[in-house]
């Protein structure tokens, strides 16, 4: 299996991941948590389960003053700050619009990967792109119709903040391993939430099992799967190339969504889904000669 392929492969798994996302913290919220301790405890147990990883393989956490730092601030203020707003934003948004301008930041990538000079483009990236876009639009069935400006203005600004995420992450990760990447990422972003949340007074402790639980399936499936997963692909596969490829997370959700709840799916949802793995498989096929390598210091 060539690189390509494999970095295809841990974006789809990371995608999958990232997809359980929605149910969990709807199970957490049920089980007596709020969002402040859903974020806090997502990402503080998913470092301490990569601590133990690392430390049982032998691997080296330590990292340059320089790395460290910038990683410090993809977790807090990168992962963090989108984690924020992207659930800022579904107080004032449905669930399909909040997706929907969530995933314009393939695009945004893409912009930016040219700008910055990360990466060359060509026309199979773009048409892979606005096929995955049109798929997208078809499988949420997003409308405007009572949007509040608050919510659209918080899920784009996540949009934006993940972006400069990706392209950052692209640039400093290609010589550190995932998991260690993950680690201080996931460390950064979890001390960052539980000293807001203990901040405001917002960290509750005394909940069900059922909230535990959803918590720890929130650290280990859109956490260690969803972030080790990404990391892993966008070194294989490049900035753009895995921001289409993650556009799988909402057909994966609304598959899952089917599955564990019931929820029922159109016709139309399943021909959107069918356009965006067409989509993809555009970018598997011919997209992929536009990747090279660039400096790995920011």
């Amino acid at each position: 299996m060539t690189d390509r392929h494999k970095g295809a492969w841990f974006i789809a798994v990371s995608a999958a991941g990232f997809a359980t996302l929605g149910i969990l913290i709807k199970s957490a919220f049920t089980g007596g948590a709020n969002i402040s301790t859903v974020l806090a405890g997502r990402f503080l147990i998913a470092g301490l389960f990569l601590f133990g990883i690392l430390r049982a393989r032998g691997i080296d956490c330590r990292l340059d003053k320089k790395v460290a730092f910038q990683l410090i601030l993809m977790g807090a203020v990168g992962y963090g700050g989108m984690s924020g707003l992207y659930a800022n934003a579904i107080h004032y948004l449905p669930a399909s619009l909040t997706g929907m301008l969530l995933y314009t930041y393939p695009a945004l990538v893409t912009v930016l990967a040219l700008v910055v000079g990360e990466e060359r483009f060509n026309g199979t990236k773009g048409v892979a792109l606005v096929v995955c876009s049109v798929g997208l639009v078809l499988l949420l069935g997003a409308s405007f119709d009572g949007a509040q400006l608050a919510g659209v203005l918080s899920v784009l600004g996540a949009a934006v903040i993940y972006s400069c995420y990706i392209i950052i992450g692209n640039r400093i990760l290609k010589n550190i391993d995932p998991m260690v990447t993950s680690l201080w990422v996931c460390t950064a972003a979890g001390l960052a939430f539980l000293c807001y949340g203990a901040a405001k007074g917002e960290i509750i402790l005394e909940l069900t099992s059922q909230g535990w639980l959803s918590i720890l399936g929130i650290a280990i499936f859109p956490t260690l799967l969803g972030v080790m997963g990404f990391f892993a692909g966008l070194r294989l596969v490049g900035a753009t190339n895995a921001s289409i490829i993650s556009m799988l997370e909402p057909l994966i959700t609304v598959l899952l969504s089917a599955v564990l709840l019931g929820e029922r799916v159109t016709a139309l949802q399943g021909f959107g889904g069918a356009v965006l793995l067409f989509g993809g498989l555009i970018l598997q096929l011919w997209g992929h000669e536009a990747r090279h390598e660039t400096v790995t210091e920011v």
